[in-house]
């Protein structure tokens, strides 16, 4: 079977992501694979606010920051680009610590994911 994928995490704009993902496409092409069948995998630090973390457009905001709706947001665009799988982790954000928090949150993001 083909399981061939990538892993990557979302430090950039969104553009980055998606034109990454374009390049492993034509990449997997190159070499023979179906990419279809290449599984495009990212690492995400969500940082959750109360509210908006910009005055202006999504643009101006860091992805995977800002209120649950503004990350669902950015979870419907990263699947959009293509991406099969989102990982959500939160060692390095203000909730580390709290598995609480990591759990509903986690609830609360995972719906636009769907």
């Amino acid at each position: 079977s083909d399981s061939s994928g990538w892993l990557g995490i979302v430090a950039g704009p969104l553009e980055q992501l998606e034109n990454t993902v374009t390049t492993m496409k034509d990449l997997a092409i190159k070499y023979g694979k179906n990419p279809d069948r290449f599984n495009h995998i990212v690492l995400t630090y969500p940082i959750i606010s109360e509210s908006s973390g910009a005055s202006g457009t999504a643009a101006q905001r860091f992805p995977m920051t800002g209120t649950i709706d503004e990350i669902g947001m950015d979870i419907q665009r990263i699947k959009e680009i293509g991406i099969n799988h989102i990982i959500f982790g939160y060692n390095f954000t203000p909730i580390g610590e709290d598995i609480d928090s990591m759990i509903r949150i986690t609830k609360q993001l995972s719906k636009f994911a769907r």
